[in-house]
């Protein structure tokens, strides 16, 4: 009797799992597609001729450059942030092995000890040619 039970249990509760899965199934089919996450080439010159033709200008005047105004607002124009970070960067790119900043990241200093105490000795020109190899050795220069 109790494998009854438990067979009639077990057949409606696969049914209701059935009728869920096909409801799932109906709502993918009928659901719109997901939109598209990459960008064409048609998606942007749309929104190049929309933005364009909401400043005022033609189709025409932006494929030749005639029509735009030459000001510099702070998307245009360096600002004082901007500059400053455009430093940073640069000061941060690798030097050039052959250029006069080499040993930018390779310091061309040596401490020594003596019996007074610790110094930095740094060195430039001909006496600078180990630290040099160094950052050529290490990877610090280009």
């Amino acid at each position: 009797m109790r494998s009854w039970i438990w067979m009639t249990v077990m057949g409606l509760c696969l049914t209701g799992w059935q009728a869920m899965a096909q409801e799932l199934e109906e709502r993918k089919e009928s659901a719109p597609p997901p939109p598209r996450l990459r960008l064409t080439d048609e998606a942007i010159s749309k929104a190049v001729r929309e933005t364009l033709l909401e400043e005022g200008r033609s189709g025409a005047d932006a494929g030749t450059g005639a029509g735009i105004k030459r000001e510099q607002g702070k998307a245009l124009s360096a600002d004082a942030s901007y500059q400053k970070s455009e430093r940073g960067f640069s000061e941060a790119q690798k030097p050039g092995c052959l250029g006069p900043d080499a040993t930018r990241f390779q310091p061309s200093s040596t401490v020594v000890n003596t019996p007074l105490g610790k110094f930095n000795v740094g060195v430039g020109g001909i006496f600078a040619l180990p630290f040099w190899a160094a950052a050529i050795a290490r990877g610090k220069c280009n």
